[in-house]
């Protein structure tokens, strides 16, 4: 199940290391149970908005960590990895729905890879 979501999900993931191309990737690993891609990067210099001080972002099975990660931020995106694979090609359509109802914090998947990762959403 977990290499048909991957295979669903390629379009993000292109998508995911497209922009962790672009944010100047300093270190690439693989973690083989999530079928994550994690790339520590320098910035987000092309980030704006809602983006503009985020620490990590999940794309797909890409997760970009940036310079001022803390703890519990690569397994909160890990998460988003997990719900990746359980809505496969539909879900960053569900997240950004879910986030123009709800906003940031009250979005349910958010909830969800906080309480998670039991890591702290810093304003």
């Amino acid at each position: 199940m977990k290499l048909l979501s991957f295979i669903l999900n390629l379009p993000w993931i292109l998508i995911g290391l497209f922009f962790s191309l672009i944010s100047l990737p300093i270190e690439v690993s693989f973690i083989k149970n999530s079928y994550a891609i994690v790339l520590r990067v320098k910035s987000f210099w092309w980030a704006f908005g809602y983006l503009k001080n985020v620490r990590a972002m999940a794309i797909g099975h890409v997760v970009i960590l940036g310079p001022n990660i803390e703890v519990g931020d690569l397994e909160h995106e890990l998460i988003h990895v997990e719900q990746s694979e359980r809505l496969p090609l539909i879900f960053p359509i569900l997240y950004y729905l879910e986030l123009m109802r709800n906003g940031y914090e009250k979005n349910k998947y958010e909830i969800e890879a906080y309480n998670g990762a039991d890591n702290m959403y810093n304003k």
